[in-house]
């Protein structure tokens, strides 16, 4: 065999081998980006959901959130509508005919359960009422002033404190070391604690 068919016979050879060699190389190169393509078409799906998952407990937490913060407005204005009637209810009773507030004044005076007193009213009422709640208020307590102290002279009947004080309405009775709230506002607040379930009902028409 001539130098020449020798050198032709190598050549061809490593021809074969580099283009096998290529080949494989290729096949090799292929697969692997195939697989790299798989795992990150299979990392976007997962992060994908992942995503979506995330999304929707964000969404469910801002909804509860929403409606935790829903509840609180709710409550809040309830409250306020609440406060609103009690208010109002301290200012329609200040503001009841002459007789009827000089009656409700009386019958608190006597559901004071006291005999006796210094009563304070606010300026206004101090010269307009205080002289004949007083006068109704001894006349009503007398029976039972009498029937406690008799004629002892320290069984003190109700009068006025010359003072006023800025009270919504009603008045402070004082006698010794004995204290009664019967101010308008104070009465209202008495109801109001135990009134507030049922007025809430009334105004929402809740169960």
């Amino acid at each position: 065999m001539s130098i020449e068919k020798i050198t032709s016979t190598i050549l061809a050879e490593a021809e074969a081998a580099e283009k096998a060699a290529l080949e494989e190389a290729q096949a090799k190169c292929d697969q692997i980006i195939e697989e790299a393509r798989n795992k990150a078409q299979a990392h976007m799906e997962a992060m994908v959901k992942k995503g979506h998952e995330e999304k929707e407990k964000i969404i469910l937490r801002r909804k509860s959130v929403a409606a935790i913060d829903s509840k609180k407005v709710l409550l809040e204005k309830k409250q306020e509508v609440i406060k609103e009637c009690f208010d109002e209810s301290i200012t329609r009773i200040t503001n009841l005919p002459r007789e009827e507030y000089i009656n409700y004044l009386v019958q608190v005076g006597i559901n004071s359960d006291m005999y006796g007193g210094l009563l304070t009213f606010n300026e206004k009422e101090k010269t307009t009422i205080a002289p004949e709640v007083i006068k109704r208020l001894n006349e009503a307590t007398e029976p039972k002033r009498m029937e406690k102290y008799g004629e002892r002279p320290y069984s003190e009947s109700f009068s006025l404190n010359e003072v006023s004080e800025p009270i919504t309405g009603g008045f402070w009775i004082r006698y010794r070391l004995t204290y009664a709230d019967n101010t308008v506002g104070t009465q209202v607040d008495f109801a109001r604690t135990e009134m507030a379930s049922e007025v809430s009902r009334m105004l929402f028409e809740e169960e």
